[in-house]
């Protein structure tokens, strides 16, 4: 979702404010953004241009949310994901990550999300990354596939504070499902380190908030009602989330795996409004090669670059003319038009 925006209605902003801290709220409003009915209406389009003013109007003081791909290399060649289709490898320069860390400390955001499409555990210096980021007053997150993650390294960065969320993708319950679709990872071995993991937080008396996620697809559906149960039965565990597979925008050859359970986003009809985005006004994804784009569905062919990190600074891409560009296409209706945005067939709501 974009970043809360100035409102002309302080008690519509009141009502915003309050609905953003409820997850329940949250998804109750990405429903009725949803309802087909309620989206092919005037006073929808009208709603959303209305945000999109107001998102304008906030620009100039607005602190995005931040994702650094502090790797891009992955230890597993998940069915539904471009990594289980084609080589893709690199870690961030660690003068890089120090000069990012610096900006966004400056910049005043308060957190960062050191993963984007790798698994940043693969890096041997992930222990040093985090003290970068601890030294420099920021809160961090990630998403990770958990294989990787040794009851020392967890006990570390327990210790070093600020791990406020983690999101680990365990896409299988049953042996034999878990390491068809996630090879070569084995299932005892992640599931293992999860629940030791998960012991340590509760040891601790805190940490971060945990989500246990799974891709709904044909190999694994039979079985998703045991793997929420078992791990709603895990102390530690916040969250559980069950969502359908991304296309990647067409980039993936395999089309045969999705199983629709539950809709996460509203999906485009082919013949239907093409909503401006929210992210090109709250969100920045770092590559780990320093370019930079403002959604991070464009996984592997990564045409949607709005700027280059290595060369300038965050906030000047924020507010450069790529990003610029992008913004004004969204704001005129052109989406469709676009050749990465008009490939996308998911709409996050503007709440």
């Amino acid at each position: 979702m974009v970043a809360a925006p100035v409102d002309r209605h302080p008690a519509l902003a009141r009502v915003r404010r309050a609905l953003l801290k409820s997850p329940r709220l949250v998804h109750a409003a990405r429903s009725l953004y949803s309802w087909p009915p309620l989206t092919r209406t005037r006073a929808f389009r009208a709603f959303v241009h209305h945000r999109v003013a107001a998102a304008d109007r906030a620009l100039p003081e607005v602190v995005p949310r931040v994702a650094i791909e502090t790797a891009l290399t992955c230890n597993a060649r998940c069915v539904m994901c471009v990594h289980g289709e084609r080589r893709m490898v690199g870690i961030m320069d660690r003068a890089l990550f120090q000069r990012l860390v610096d900006q966004l400390a400056r910049w005043g955001v308060p957190e960062v999300c050191l993963s984007i499409y790798g698994e940043p555990l693969v890096d041997k210096h992930w222990l040093e990354r985090i003290a970068i980021v601890r030294a420099a007053g920021l809160s961090y997150s990630f998403y990770s596939n958990g294989s990787l993650l040794t009851e020392a390294l967890a006990s570390a960065m327990l210790e070093q504070g600020g791990w406020t969320d983690v999101n680990f993708s365990v896409n299988g319950y049953s042996a034999a499902v878990y390491e068809r679709i996630m090879p070569p990872l084995r299932r005892e071995r992640t599931y293992g380190n999860l629940q030791r993991f998960l012991a340590l937080k509760q040891a601790a008396g805190g940490g971060p908030r945990v989500t246990v996620s799974c891709v709904a697809m044909q190999e694994n559906v039979h079985e998703l009602a045991a793997f929420e149960d078992f791990w709603r039965a895990q102390p530690g565990v916040d969250r559980i989330s069950i969502t359908n597979r991304t296309d990647w925008l067409g980039e993936l050859a395999r089309k045969d795996v999705g199983q629709p359970v539950r809709n996460r986003l509203r999906v485009i009809a082919q013949d239907s409004w093409h909503a401006p985005c929210p992210t090109p006004w709250s969100s920045m994804f770092v590559y780990h090669d320093g370019r930079v784009a403002p959604c991070c569905d464009d996984a592997a062919l990564r045409k949607l670059v709005v700027g280059d990190a290595s060369r300038d600074s965050l906030r000047t891409i924020f507010h450069g003319p790529g990003m610029s560009a992008l913004r004004d296409a969204h704001r005129a209706d052109r989406r469709r038009e676009h050749e990465v945005c008009g490939s996308c067939h998911a709409s996050w709501p503007w709440v």
